[in-house]
């Protein structure tokens, strides 16, 4: 597929660098000579300078036969008449970055139709949702297979009789429950039987509810929280206010920290009664202290700089925050959010790349995770008929050194399979993989490719 992309700030080019590693045609434009370089010197993508919105440019013989077009400038009005005008020279779908709700909003006057945008993505919103969701559930997990099964990252901060110094062949997991990665130093490991568990160790479990749910208790340092009541969020930017208007609207407390007085006035404004807004530093200690941060359920420092989330994050956790998150933007920070005590960290650009590439996929793709340290993508498919994978045993399959089939859904049953499980055709499959395989790899092996 020929794809161009309008803009290579963080969110272009994180979506430029996943398409271009599934196997895309990408071409990327932007303004920015430096950016160009940088994203052209690392993969392999071709770079043109100039303004996307610019319709002489669109009609470049490289642009104007592209399948697909994603602009994600800073600009909504810019995102929108660059797809405007792609739809207008042919290009059958595009995607705008919109992030200003008074062009989405159901009362606008035009359709997205009428805009010539057929996916309009929002990362800071998308970052507030899913934000959102993590602070909804006792132990932050990923939901596969209709909510039937999850996967949940723990980090091992301290020794567990019975875990930590075994062998994993020798460890007794709760029923239906899989080790599926082990995370040590920044690496991430497809174990065997004969892998030992460490101190310090992150382990990526895709199980039932119910086993996630006795696992966490087993190994978490602190039991994990109850429902969230009340929350403090740091920073006043476009996350902060969807987070803090989602959580309002459940009826919660929230508190923003922000430092910028016009934010803060705007905030106060536009949000309902039982958000408080504060105009003051997130990293003063006193007032957090002052303001109860030891009687906070959730903890979210969203705030422009990765540095300062993570640290004050973790510093809530030492205050007495019950659950923390952060949202970080650099993939190379992601081994520093498991060795500090944060119970989740968010990346919007790995989000809306997500979401791009599910869109690209159509129906094929029922679900798709991104881990933002490259490592690693969890895909949810439907194996269809013809598929080479089918009617033998997993064990006798031969996959590929790096996948691992951790659930399958036949009808109204689902199982955590073991070696003997087979899949079958129309069966839901989800498929952990290491970050070698792109998303067309694994599709191609389960839908109709052969399995080496």
């Amino acid at each position: 597929m020929k794809i161009t992309v309008i803009g290579v700030g963080k969110i272009g080019s994180e979506i430029a660098k996943r398409l271009s590693k599934d196997g895309h045609d990408i071409i990327v434009i932007d303004r920015n000579e430096d950016r160009l370089t940088k994203l052209g010197d690392k993969f392999d993508v071709l770079t043109i300078k100039g303004n996307g919105a610019n319709a002489l440019l669109l009609k470049d013989p490289d642009i104007i036969d592209s399948d697909l077009l994603v602009a994600v400038t800073d600009s909504d009005e810019v995102n929108m008449i660059a797809c405007l005008m792609a739809k207008k020279l042919g290009i059958k779908q595009t995607v705008a970055r919109v992030r200003d709700p008074v062009y989405v909003e159901s009362d606008t006057v035009l359709s997205t139709e009428e805009l010539g945008v057929d996916l309009i993505i929002n990362p800071e919103y998308s970052a507030a949702a899913e934000i959102a969701r993590l602070l909804s559930l006792p132990v932050p997990t990923e939901p596969f297979a209709g909510g039937r099964v999850h996967m949940a990252r723990i980090t091992l901060h301290d020794k567990i009789p019975d875990y930590t110094s075994k062998k994993i062949a020798e460890i007794k997991l709760p029923k239906s429950l899989l080790i599926v990665a082990i995370s040590r130093h920044g690496q991430l490991i497809i174990p065997s039987g004969n892998d030992t568990i460490k101190v310090g160790d992150t382990l990526y479990f895709l199980g039932f509810k119910e086993a996630i749910s006795q696992i966490s208790k087993i190994l978490f340092k602190k039991p994990p929280g109850k429902k969230v009541y009340r929350t403090m969020i740091l920073g006043g930017g476009k996350i902060g206010y969807y987070l803090a208007q989602r959580l309002c609207a459940k009826g919660l407390q929230v508190v923003i920290v922000e430092k910028n007085h016009d934010k803060c006035e705007e905030l106060a404004e536009r949000l309902p009664s039982n958000a408080l807004v504060l105009e003051g530093d997130g990293s003063d200690i006193e007032l957090l202290q002052r303001e109860g941060i030891e009687h906070t359920d959730g903890f979210v420092t969203v705030t422009g700089l990765d540095e300062a989330n993570l640290l004050l994050a973790h510093l809530a956790k030492q205050l007495g925050a019950k659950r923390t998150i952060a949202k970080i933007s650099r993939q190379a920070y992601t081994s520093l959010v498991e060795q500090m005590d944060i119970d989740a960290a968010i990346s919007p650009q790995t989000i809306t790349a997500s979401k791009v590439l599910r869109y690209i996929r159509g129906g094929r793709l029922l679900s798709l995770v991104l881990l933002f340290n490259e490592q690693a993508e969890i895909v949810e498919l439907i194996v269809p008929q013809g598929s080479k994978v089918t009617g033998k045993p997993l064990m006798k399959l031969k996959l590929p050194k790096g996948i691992i089939v951790g659930a399958i859904q036949r009808e109204d049953k689902t199982v955590i399979p073991t070696g003997e499980e087979s899949i079958e055709e129309g069966d839901r499959i989800v498929v952990f993989a290491q970050g070698q395989y792109s998303i067309s790899n694994i599709e191609s092996l389960f839908t109709g490719g052969r399995v080496h």
